[in-house]
């Protein structure tokens, strides 16, 4: 095997692959990354048995062949190479020599025949979805995913497709994430050839990764293929696959509040401000924090013995009751906050220990829903 390619390019692609590489595992084969030369280029793999993924490096292929490389070293090397072109040349003693301008490095390879190979669904349903449609869903959905293994149903995001069952809901591709005390969900319009039906939980570390892949990407659609236990993402030369996971996603239509009974707008800067500020002293004490709309504005009140406490005011437009006094776990709120894009954030009270109900002002279907903490005021 013997290739050249521009270091930029080799380095994009590395530090993509590596993302995947398994840090920990009893398998010490899948902490290399799998080189693949062929007549279009190169091909870079990486598996961690949860996650594979596969993408191509722009190259001039002198002599086909494939190898594996340590995908730590490998990183450390690129990362620290002259902006020139590089050069791969495997010899007989399964060393690759990797030679720039009148340097080089030789790099200990391994065969590439026990590396498990990435699937490929055969019969999924598929669509396809603009990447910055699909990476803004998983930002506002994903932080809401609980971290606790007990609760591994809860550890993804549930994706949907197909026609809403929700009254006045006319999106068709869906993203919900809960961990028990804070829901949200995101819904879009996207063009889907048949409509399928389609529900999986992606596991949030895949997605993760997938943002971080396609962050700042436009030119292309997003194409995603789900089957009964795996979903694949492939968006121009990037191919990803991960596992689902497996079992029955709470019905999150149930904890939707029908009505509220209070609705507060506010500046969504402003807002989050006043929320960070109040999270200084509330951190101190579980993060419990005091809602209350006074007249035309809100108040958000923590304290902490031994610390101190603390009053912020934020101007408000009310509607309904103009007296309500509910307290939040203040860090699920700056949570939602900092996800919104829209210029003001509505949120809703209902009657005594509802959950509250957090929107933008304008712009998709999105919908936060937070439960309230009981205190010793009762509230």
């Amino acid at each position: 095997m013997e290739f050249s390619c521009e270091k930029r390019e080799l380095q994009i692609g590395v530090a993509t692959a590596e993302k995947i590489v398994a840090t920990r595992s009893t398998l010490p084969i899948l902490g290399n990354i799998l080189f693949e030369a062929g007549k279009g280029g190169i091909k870079l793999s990486a598996n961690n048995l949860e996650v594979g993924m596969e993408l191509g490096v722009k190259a001039n292929v002198n002599k086909e062949g494939s190898i594996l490389l340590p995908a730590k070293t490998l990183s450390g090397i690129v990362s620290k190479l002259p902006e020139t072109k590089v050069t791969f040349k495997l010899n007989e003693n399964g060393t690759v020599r990797i030679s720039y301008d009148q340097s080089h490095f030789s790099l200990h390879s391994l065969p590439p025949d026990e590396f498990p190979a990435l699937g490929k669904i055969k019969d999924g349903k598929t669509f396809s979805v603009d990447p910055e449609i699909f990476i803004s869903m998983v930002k506002q959905t994903i932080f809401a995913v609980s971290n606790s293994e007990d609760k591994y149903m809860l550890t993804g995001v549930l994706m949907e497709v197909g026609k809403s069952n929700i009254p006045g809901e006319t999106n068709n591709l869906r993203m919900v994430a809960t961990d028990g005390y804070r829901l949200a969900k995101r819904g879009e319009k996207i063009e889907a050839k048949g409509d399928p039906a389609i529900s999986a939980i992606i596991p949030a570390k895949a997605l993760t990764e997938l943002v971080k892949i396609l962050e700042g990407k436009k030119k292309e659609e997003l194409k995603v293929c789900v089957s009964a236990d795996q979903i694949s993402f492939r968006y121009e030369d990037i191919y990803m696959i991960s596992r689902l996971i497996q079992g029955q996603f709470p019905d999150y239509k149930q904890v939707i509040p029908k009505k509220s009974s209070t609705r507060v707008t506010l500046d969504t800067r402003d807002f989050l401000r006043s929320a960070e500020r109040a999270a200084v002293i509330a951190s101190g004490s579980a993060n419990v924090t005091s809602f209350e709309v006074k007249g035309e504005s809100l108040h958000l009140t923590a304290n902490t013995p031994d610390v101190g406490s603390v009053v912020e005011i934020i101007k408000a437009e009310v509607k309904g009751p103009e007296r309500v006094r509910i307290s939040f776990n203040i860090r699920l709120i700056t949570d939602v906050l900092g996800a919104i894009n829209s210029e003001k954030v509505m949120i809703e009270f209902g009657e005594g220990l509802s959950p509250g109900v957090i929107k933008p002002e304008s712009g998709g279907e999105y919908l936060y829903i937070v439960m309230p903490i009981r205190t010793q005021e009762g509230v």
